[in-house]
């Protein structure tokens, strides 16, 4: 059972689809591209230096669907690739996963994060039977909270310098949604 490899639809023009090899140098050029943007709040851009390097991430990807380890998507918005969207740090036995995501600049403003990570909390709570999600975002990455807080992700606290960025050790703002509660959760 492959409850993590099909496609999403988040919108007429919006959908999450799964890594793959074959777009690694879309990807890349989209994240070479605003590589200095992603770069504020992303580790791993610096270790991205090439076409291949996108694909070996997008093969491991693949295998982690597959072993429904992680769950990792391309953004895609009116056929382009924008971002990336993705569950991981999965507990089974306690049916919980962390989501990450990033908008390369040109798509942000437009509520397209906000749709597509509530159109990867339903497939979450209703496909695979997940109980929590959590969102953890620097604390100064206000664009990330405010995909969060829009979705009413409850904020749990703050985990003191509990991510690593670039040398430095920053704070992280904690955000959780039960599946109880994302069926009467109003979308701000």
């Amino acid at each position: 059972m492959r409850l993590g490899g099909e496609s999403l639809r988040a919108g007429p023009a919006l959908s999450l689809v799964p890594r793959h090899p074959g777009d690694a140098a879309e990807m890349f050029a989209l994240i070479d591209a605003h590589r200095d943007d992603l770069r504020e709040w992303l580790t791993w851009v610096d270790a991205t230096r090439s076409v291949a390097d996108v694909r070996r991430y997008a093969q491991f990807a693949r295998a982690q669907f597959e072993a429904m380890a992680s769950f990792d998507y391309a953004v895609v918005l009116d056929g382009d690739q924008v971002g990336a969207v993705g569950l991981h740090g999965f507990d089974w036995s306690s049916r919980h996963a962390e989501m990450g995501y990033w908008l390369a600049p040109p798509a942000r403003g437009r509520g397209v994060m906000t749709q597509v990570a509530a159109t990867l909390t339903t497939h979450a709570f209703e496909r695979l039977g997940l109980h929590r999600l959590e969102i953890h975002c620097v604390v100064e990455n206000q664009r990330s909270r405010s995909v969060a807080q829009r979705l009413n992700y409850a904020f749990e606290g703050i985990r003191r310098e509990a991510y690593a960025l670039h040398g430095e050790f920053r704070d992280l703002a904690v955000y959780s949604m039960l599946a109880s509660d994302w069926k009467t959760a109003p979308v701000r």
